[in-house]
């Protein structure tokens, strides 16, 4: 059997980056390290988890590159409206607010981490 660990993004801050997926997002800090050419932080959301990456010799002025295959992280929520007030409140941009999609029993929205990458938010509905 195999399990997706982890998925390793680069960001421009690192420590705002831990502060936005943690304390606004609800993920657990598993360890921060370095090595010569990067300075890391591992979050996760239950077993799968973020390996946030701040590269050593990189311009931290300039945004990241996204390109265009990285399309969004879907994070599943009891309330995604509240979940992302929070997270909105460390940095967050909201793309799409969150709204009831009864044709699919779900709350869903969108939001942007403080470097651009897509966050879906994702709750059943009662």
């Amino acid at each position: 059997m195999t399990t997706l660990s982890l998925t390793a993004i680069r960001v421009g801050d690192l420590v705002r980056s831990v502060e936005f997926y943690t304390s606004g997002c609800g993920f657990v800090l598993e360890r921060e390290f370095t090595t010569p050419t990067f300075r890391a932080a591992i979050v996760r959301a239950g077993s799968a988890g973020l390996e946030l990456i701040l590269p050593a010799d990189d311009d931290v002025t300039d945004p990241a590159d996204h390109g265009n295959m990285l399309r969004k992280f879907v994070l599943n929520t009891a309330d995604p409206a509240a979940t992302m007030s929070r997270a909105g409140a460390f940095g967050g941009t909201v793309i799409t607010p969150a709204a009831e999609h009864p044709a699919y029993g779900m709350t869903i929205g969108v939001l942007a981490d403080p470097d651009g990458y897509e966050l879906e938010f994702v709750g059943r509905t009662a």
